[in-house]
């Protein structure tokens, strides 16, 4: 199974989705062996639109049509998506390498609903909403970040829905126009790793609301959220924030 070069197999990143319906067709792909679609240097331009499962569109968003699949780019300061990702649906969808960043109206950089999604080495910043959402709904979703940053945005991470568990492992979250970490709806949130960091944002570092539990896998002692707008962490409307250490 080899990977499909974006430039080179095919033309841009918006042609991945055909080729993956013929290939499906003829292979089976798993989480161990998914498809693969490499990302070189430069600017790849999402200019198609996509039409959430609550009936709205927004512009320069890729819909993902199909499961296990992985996307590799050449690193955060080399890869950049123009654009954002809408994922519903679906399970073991991989980002690697990358920054990716939508400036279109209401454009968020990954938007998840009923899916399992892993992002490790990725910027998700710049984005006129919010750099992660998973909106309210009584789906499971599962999102593992690992040294990822959610910056430059309005939303660093929005996370909604009782069967929402988001982790981070050594994520940075920073200079949002509004929370660093919002949690709502009963979702729980895990922050692990001593490079964790949330801070600069212009409301609350960790948000917790309406009973969503955010976990922090550090002492008390470490500095997990500082230097933010209002309060580095705001639990309110039975909303936790606990510290834990393993």
């Amino acid at each position: 199974m080899l990977p499909l070069r974006v430039g080179n197999d095919v033309a841009t990143i918006e042609g991945v989705m055909g080729v993956i319906e013929i290939l499906s067709s003829r292979r089976e792909y798993t989480k161990i062996n998914p498809f693969v679609v490499l990302l070189g240097k430069g600017d790849h331009q999402i200019t198609s639109s996509w039409i959430s499962q609550y009936g709205s569109e927004s512009a320069t968003m890729l819909g993902i049509t199909h499961n296990n699949i992985t996307f590799v780019g050449k690193g955060k300061d080399t890869t950049t998506i123009l654009g954002g990702f809408g994922i519903v649906n679906l399970e073991n969808i991989t980002f690697k390498n990358m920054t990716v960043t939508n400036t279109s109206e209401n454009g968020s950089g990954i938007n998840m609903s009923n899916a399992k999604v892993e992002l490790i080495d990725v910027a998700l910043k710049g984005c006129v909403s919010h750099a992660l959402l998973i909106p309210f709904s009584a789906s499971l979703s599962t999102v593992v970040a690992t040294r990822c940053e959610f910056a430059n945005s309005q939303c660093g991470a929005n996370i909604e829905g009782s069967l929402t568990s988001a982790t981070f492992n050594n994520c940075v979250f920073h200079d949002n126009e509004y929370a660093g970490i919002y949690g709502e709806n009963s979702s729980t949130i895990h922050l692990h790793g001593e490079d964790t960091a949330t801070h600069s944002n212009g409301w609350n570092g960790i948000h917790a609301y309406r009973s969503a539990k955010v976990i922090i896998h550090l002492p008390s002692l470490h500095i997990t959220s500082y230097n933010n707008g209002r309060e580095d962490r705001s639990a309110i409307g039975g909303g936790t924030i606990t510290n834990v250490e393993d």
